[in-house]
């Protein structure tokens, strides 16, 4: 599975943003910030529960400016991005876009992106109500129950059942 074309314009400012910021690596953090300012789902969804973000804006800035080279991600932004798929799945969609990067930041409950986001208010839940109502989707309730199950997705349960339903 692929990203979309938005996902690559929202990647390309994201490494831009990390440089601006003089950040060494790409955290999910600067993800976040770059999707603020594309349009898409997940940004008119914040905009309609007035999930606001200027807390993480300002925290981003550093006092010592760094130019790195060589980026990398970070672990949680990685397991999300490779989880992303999980959730295209689930709402049948043949690409992932930046609602389905959003999804797996949120179903992580340990990662910091997930712990900031809940701060501002959103969770897995009201993300999820809002996009089917915005973006007018219906989920696979049945493959939406693998992917959010931890020890499933470990075992990579979810790539299994979407091959057999393929």
């Amino acid at each position: 599975m692929e990203f979309n074309k938005e996902i690559e314009i929202i990647i390309k400012d994201y490494r831009s943003l990390a440089i601006e910021l003089g950040s060494d690596h790409l955290s999910s953090y600067h993800f976040i910030l770059a999707l603020l300012k594309t349009d898409n789902y997940p940004n008119v969804i914040f905009t309609n529960k007035k999930w606001e973000f200027i807390a993480l804006q300002k925290s981003m800035v550093e006092i010592e400016k760094k130019y790195c080279e060589n980026y990398f991600l970070t672990k949680e932004f990685e397991k999300a991005l490779k989880n992303s798929k999980y959730y295209a799945w689930i709402y049948n969609q043949n690409e992932i876009k930046s609602e389905h990067i959003i999804f797996a930041l949120l179903s992580d409950k340990k990662s910091y992106a997930c712990k900031y986001l809940n701060s501002v208010g959103m969770n897995y839940l009201d993300f999820k109500t809002e996009y089917e109502k915005t973006a007018e989707f219906e989920p696979n309730i049945f493959l939406e129950i693998i992917v959010n199950n931890t020890f499933l997705k470990r075992i990579k349960t979810p790539n299994l059942v979407y091959k057999v339903l393929k």
